[in-house]
């Protein structure tokens, strides 16, 4: 049918019916509108077209970046942390997480590792006594370290603070995380302590623990489940030598030695 004919009857039709003809032009309308609508979102947005976040954690930021280019990905390091376990300089940590699911060009916020490790300044335990020095040092990054005990009218009483071997005065920066040997007084050969039960902790509770029962950690056995150091981290004890002894039979600053794993039957057992 020609134009002109369907202009006619359309003409002829919209002058019986002015009403249905605005309707059905108005539909016609909204269905065009709506179709270049989703046109131009399906465009801007790329719509159904997402990617899978990888993993950039424990990778230098330069393997990162090439990572996040082949995935149509932007890296935005907008941190950096210092985790003395881990190499400097790598992702440590990533936002969204691996396997979430991005459009095209999406920012990944990355913390990294950083090169150098954050100082604080050494305070003075001196004085003080063991449990209370553990806490001045926790609350700047700091640990307890070796427990040196040696005669005074105080015991458990600081009296010499250390960092890897040398004396340390109060306001030097040292890295944190630390370890702070400490030099204890003792009154007498007459002081003891107990062998707290250890299996099930990690080498960090254990280490904590044998803190607060003026006690040293002496040698540490990993097994064969142990291959890095984070893994020694997450590890466990399943052995301590002395054992757990309520007792009060123990010289203070003894070294109880450990037994560490990662499988779990050997802690059950």
């Amino acid at each position: 049918m020609k134009r002109k004919e369907l202009k006619k009857r359309w003409n002829a039709f919209s002058g019986k019916h002015p009403w249905i003809a605005n309707f059905l032009v108005a539909g016609v309308a909204c269905l065009l509108l709506f179709w270049t609508v989703s046109i131009a979102l399906n465009i801007f947005t790329r719509h159904g077209q997402v990617y899978e976040v990888p993993d950039f954690t424990n990778r230098s930021l330069q393997d990162a970046q090439v990572l996040a280019k082949a995935h149509k990905m932007e890296l935005v390091v907008t941190d950096s942390v210092f985790v003395s376990y881990r190499p400097r300089g790598i992702v440590f940590r990533q936002n969204p997480k691996s396997g979430a699911k991005v459009k095209k060009n999406r920012h990944i916020f990355l913390t990294i590792n950083s090169m150098m490790p954050r100082k604080v300044e050494m305070p003075d335990v001196t004085g003080y006594s063991l449990r209370q020095a553990k806490t001045v040092l926790a609350a700047k990054n700091l640990h307890v370290g070796k427990l040196n005990y040696v005669p005074d009218i105080a015991t458990n009483n600081v009296l010499r603070q250390r960092y890897r071997g040398v004396p340390i005065a109060p306001g030097m920066e040292i890295p944190v995380d630390a370890y702070i040997d400490l030099e204890l007084g003792m009154s007498g050969n007459s002081e003891r302590t107990i062998i707290p039960q250890l299996i099930g902790y990690t080498f960090v509770e254990a280490k904590d623990a044998l803190v607060e029962a003026s006690l040293n950690s002496g040698t540490v056995h990993c097994d064969q489940t142990i291959t890095t150091y984070a893994d020694s981290l997450f590890a466990r004890v399943y052995k301590q030598t002395p054992a757990f002894s309520e007792s009060n039979i123990w010289t203070l600053g003894l070294k109880v030695d450990l037994w560490i794993t990662l499988d779990e039957s050997k802690i059950k057992e």
